[in-house]
């Protein structure tokens, strides 16, 4: 048939062959049950297609696909350069794959109760290309039901639920993209992931995605964990990775989320003040080393040969950095960044106790410890969910370190890591730091009464303060002046133990006198020794 079809069309036959643009308008179309309509070019209808009959794409480029957002019963795609869909559509029984795929583009593809699809595979698959979904409404409880979407790539979901069902239905989406919201400085991760959408599941709804190995993993495969976002909190609970078939399965545990792998994490909420910086009139570090000029080094400066040689990275698969608009002037004054921090997480063990895995990070003027971006809790490559003990450590401060038998749980969840799962070795009961008293100093604070400070004056870097002997730190602070007691250093050194930006040895506030006085109660034997768990 040669020409536009602009009316009514009742067929009869078995099969039927349209070579030319097929458009229906104002009268359905009915199929009959058992007759196929092959189409070979585009096709338009403002009106559903009625009858259990078939319509069969099967042209030989790229066909348009218009029904209005009208209902199909049968459709089968046999068109290896694919078909664009150019509305909704919905199918009341079958969508039967044979060869090519659908690009929905911005169009949602909806799927009835009663629907089935088959014939999905790596060439034949519905393309979630634009902002359009894939919907399936269910009724009945399903058991792998496999919605064939991808994006560049196969990438199918399977369906399984148990529930009562009120006018129910699960949207699916491929996208071809990592995950931008997945945790900082995650290692083993998809480069794509799946939108999940639900309602009307009054019970259990679970889902199965697969993904393409060779093409979609970045990093180490085996590292791959399934993983569902809700929107705030990540969770890994109930869910299964099966490597070996490349799937990731999840109990979907709210009304729309995202399917994503990656390695497993933790969330580690601590806050710790520095002595050097510590102004106990109003409660805050200083931030001497942002402002007025900026100081701070915008990568991890405890991976550099002057701090490297005692901070030892372990477990830490790449170098932190960050951007200026980190140090930037913050709108909560106490958000404001005041230097890196080196923190270690250990097992619980109080004999034994080890260092499993350590990350940079920074230190906000309250005490808060965050991750690179300035704001989000610090995350931990390959520890899983479970507790820990945690070691605070500076460059120029001694550590403090929460005692193993009172480890504490880290977790996913990223909401709860500066509240319920906070680790505040400032304020926490005595009994809850590792060591003596010794360990750390007090000061006032305006609201909080005393808090625990890390020492400060530890110009060397090593594990204890003090100021004549062996490797002592007044000579530490001269020997970074050219051991000239005149000079002044500005800039970002160890020696700056009071942390205000300059390396000075003779004034009043000189960091000499910081040493002596401030830390060592004007005691040139006084010894300070760090106190960690072994």
């Amino acid at each position: 048939m040669i020409g536009r079809i602009i009316y009514c069309l009742c067929f009869m036959l078995t099969s039927f062959a349209l070579t030319a643009q097929v458009n229906i308008q104002s009268i359905p179309i009915h199929i009959a049950n058992g007759t196929s309509i092959g189409i070979a070019g585009d096709f338009q209808s403002n009106q559903p297609i009625l009858g259990n009959g078939k319509v069969l794409l099967n042209g030989t480029t790229v066909q348009e696909f218009n029904l209005s957002g009208n209902t199909i019963s049968n459709l089968e795609i046999n068109n290896n350069t694919g078909i664009n869909l150019a509305s909704n559509i919905k199918i009341d029984s079958l969508l039967q794959f044979t060869n090519g795929k659908i690009n929905i583009n911005n169009n949602d593809f909806i799927f009835s109760e009663a629907a089935n699809i088959t014939g999905g595979g790596a060439l034949n698959y519905i393309n979630t290309n634009g902002i359009g979904k894939v919907f399936k409404y269910i009724n009945n409880n399903l058991n792998d039901f496999e919605i064939p979407v991808g994006n560049s790539n196969y990438r199918p979901i399977y369906l399984n639920t148990s529930a009562a069902y009120t006018n129910a239905s699960v949207a699916i989406k491929s996208v071809d993209s990592s995950y931008s919201d997945k945790p900082l400085h995650i290692v083993d991760y998809l480069k794509n992931y799946w939108s999940v959408d639900q309602t009307g599941i009054n019970g259990n709804l679970e889902v199965t995605a697969q993904y393409n190995n060779d093409t979609d993993v970045n990093g180490n495969s085996d590292s791959i964990q399934a993983y569902f976002f809700n929107g705030n909190n990540w969770s890994s609970a109930n869910s299964n990775s099966n490597a070996t078939n490349h799937r990731l399965t999840v109990p979907v545990s709210s009304s729309q989320g995202i399917v994503f792998g990656m390695n497993n994490f933790v969330f580690l909420g601590s806050r710790a003040y520095l002595q050097g910086a510590y102004n106990n009139l109003i409660g805050l570090m200083d931030d001497k080393l942002r402002r007025p000029i900026q100081y701070l080094p915008l990568s991890d400066p405890y991976s550099t040969p002057t701090y490297a040689t005692h901070f030892q990275h372990i477990q830490h698969p790449f170098l932190e950095s960050i951007d200026n608009s980190v140090l930037t002037d913050q709108s909560n004054d106490s958000n404001n960044i005041v230097d890196w921090v080196f923190l270690e997480i250990r097992n619980q063990n109080t004999i034994g106790n080890s260092v499993l895995a350590t990350r940079s990070a920074l230190i906000q003027k309250d005490g808060t410890i965050v991750d690179t971006d300035g704001k989000s809790p610090v995350s931990f490559n390959y520890i899983p969910e479970g507790n820990y003990s945690l070691s605070v450590r500076h460059r120029n401060h001694l550590a403090l370190s929460l005692n193993p038998a009172f480890a504490m749980t880290l977790s996913e969840n990223k909401s709860s890591a500066f509240s319920n799962h906070l680790i505040d070795l400032s304020s926490m009961p005595a009994n809850q730091i590792y060591g003596t008293s010794n360990g750390y100093t007090t000061d006032t604070h305006p609201t909080l009464s005393n808090i625990r400070l890390m020492w400060g004056g530890n110009s060397n870097s090593n594990n204890n303060i003090r100021y004549s002997g062996f490797s002592n730190d007044r000579a530490s602070i001269l020997s970074d002046l050219n051991n000239n007691e005149n000079n002044i250093l500005n800039g970002y050194y160890k020696a700056d133990v009071n942390m205000n930006g300059a390396v000075n040895y003779t004034d009043t506030d000189s960091d000499k006198s910081f040493l002596l006085q401030h830390v060592l109660d004007n005691s040139e034997l006084k010894i300070i020794k760090q106190e960690l768990p072994q």
